[in-house]
């Protein structure tokens, strides 16, 4: 069948004469298509053309690809007065939600579309097609950026996220309420929206959240064996003794990893700081050298690792094991107990209850999946790790069994956490698990599942004392770094919770100004204190 039937198009017949005409553009050496006439009287054909419009009755409907603008129907331009209506807008809106009365912001809306000059609401920017190319050395074009044209509409339509949070930072900072590190983030972000480049091209998973860089056209794609230059060996370290290290293999060095960065992360002892470390330091001690070395410290979308018990919230010199999974969380759950004591009552027949205790157990499950072969170690070498959180510790010089207990950060909810591990699962194989399989016989891979899902049941040992109005999460940016204890202030959503230190010294003041006043030690005020508050249960039960 000839190309003009195969792309014949239909259309009602027309109430009048009318001369239908299509453009389509070029793309790369595709030419125009002759025109073509219909087949029937009643349904005219489409006749193909490079620069013509379609027309009814010569008016142009859609205009041709070479000149083409974004349309915007009358009700979405700004129009004479929308400016001011924008204002007004605003300040309804603000002094209803600081009033708290919605209606405010309600009527003014109503009466704004009543005037007949245009609804502001129903705006939507577009940007011009002009715009809409990619910018050379740009990975991802962020397009809500290239609205702007420099009028009344593009300053309305530009990007300006984390332009406020810039504000508020920097005047913490000036005040001395935040570290001035807290203003550099911030400011490169929205640096980065207001850029033609936009938020999104600088702050992606690749880029921030070291999500690899499977889809790289120009990797070494002929050989799966090859080992990139984070591959590790077994070998002789400065300490003159065998540790994995960095592999010396000319062919690996040059060779760039692509995976996951956090995968990547090997099991070993370090700093919180060196926590999601995944490139070893190459460049030296110098401030050039440690500039090109925090290079090789990634970030993951919430922080999610394990510990030892040495490395609590804002530590930053202490050395212990850190495990680093990615946040591939699939539940979380976290599970409070009151433990209560049946007390019977003579006279009364159901029962009085004591509190005896309190617990609480956080569940989690997730899922690690290699993305590269040089994960693959990594990876089972952390799920070792973890599982030997599960086993005692054996000492020479003491027969008893010595429990392993650890710390766990999830987000800002769990900042390490004090806890030991109720139970521990690995699904190491179902219907959808693959297996590195190892076909080309390679010495340093193993036949290993890679995909594994981990169950994890923990028991929480809080750093602060479980009590009514305290604290039971994190929830905070700063930490003291030899207690583990948040820091009061803004960053801390938790400020004003009862802490460890104010409980103690409150109870202990109360206690010693009434021993005094009653002439007995702090001891002896406790020993009577007790009984008397037996005696009174003895009394309440009775009654």
């Amino acid at each position: 069948m000839p190309i003009n039937q195969l792309i014949n198009i239909r259309l009602p017949k027309p109430l009048s004469p009318t001369t239908y005409s299509v453009d389509y553009p070029n793309a790369a050496g595709w030419g125009p298509i002759a025109p073509s006439m219909g087949d029937t009287a009643n349904t005219p054909a489409i006749p193909i053309g490079n620069t013509q419009q379609i027309s009814i009755d010569g008016n142009p409907l859609y205009p041709s690809a070479t000149n083409w603008t974004a349309l915007r129907a009358s009700s979405t331009s700004i129009v004479e007065g929308s400016l001011g209506q924008r204002a007004l807008g605003l300040a309804a809106g603000a002094v209803g939600s600081i009033v708290g009365i919605p209606q405010v912001s309600q009527i003014a809306g109503s009466l704004i579309d009543a005037n007949g000059k245009g609804s502001v609401k129903s705006e939507y920017a577009v940007a011009d097609p002009s715009n809409l190319k990619n910018i050379p050395g740009v990975k991802y074009a962020d397009f809500r950026v290239r609205k702007a044209k420099g009028d009344a509409e593009g300053v309305l339509k530009q990007r300006l996220d984390a332009a406020s949070l810039l504000a508020r930072t920097t005047l913490s900072a000036a005040t001395g309420k935040t570290p001035l590190k807290s203003v550099i983030r911030p400011a490169m972000y929205a640096a980065a929206a207001a850029s033609p480049i936009g938020a999104y091209s600088a702050f992606n998973r690749e880029a921030t959240y070291g999500w690899g860089d499977h889809d790289n056209p120009f990797a070494l794609r002929n050989d799966f064996t090859v080992q990139s230059h984070v591959a590790t060996q077994w070998r002789l370290g400065k300490t003159l003794k065998k540790e994995w290290l960095r592999t010396k293999s000319p062919l690996s060095f040059i060779t760039p990893f692509r995976g996951d960065k956090v995968n990547v992360i090997d099991f070993g002892k370090r700093t919180l700081k060196e926590a999601y470390r995944w490139r070893p330091k190459n460049f030296g001690e110098g401030k050039f050298g440690s500039f090109l070395d925090k290079a090789g410290i990634t970030r993951d979308f919430i922080k999610f690792y394990i510990t030892g018990p040495k490395l609590n919230a804002g530590n930053t010199t202490d050395v212990d094991d850190i495990i680093v999974f990615r946040a591939s969380i699939n539940s979380l759950t976290d599970t409070f107990g009151s433990n209560w004591s049946e007390v019977k009552m003579v006279g009364r027949a159901d029962p009085n209850y004591q509190y005896s205790g309190y617990s609480r157990d956080i569940s989690l499950d997730f899922t690690l999946f290699a993305t590269d072969r040089d994960e693959v170690k990594p990876i089972w070498r952390k799920l070792n790790a973890l599982a030997g959180y599960t086993a005692p510790t054996y000492d020479d010089q003491n027969i008893a069994l010595v429990g392993s207990w650890l710390r766990i950060t999830i987000g800002d909810l769990f900042v390490q956490q004090a806890a030991v591990i109720k139970s521990l699962n690995y699904t190491l194989y179902d219907a959808e698990s693959p297996w590195e399989i190892n076909i080309e016989g390679d010495p340093e891979m193993m036949e290993v599942p890679i995909k594994i899902d981990v169950s994890l049941s923990l028991s929480i040992i809080a750093d602060w004392l479980p009590q009514k109005n305290g604290r039971f999460y994190s929830l905070a940016k700063q930490y003291d770094g030899k207690t583990g204890l948040p820091k009061e202030g803004t960053d801390n959503w938790l400020s004003g919770a009862e802490p460890n230190k104010t409980l103690d010294l409150k109870m202990l003041k109360e206690e010693l100004e009434a021993a005094t006043e009653a002439g007995l030690s702090v001891t002896e005020y406790r020993e009577q204190a007790k009984a008397a508050a037996d005696l009174v249960a003895k009394l309440t039960l009775r009654g």
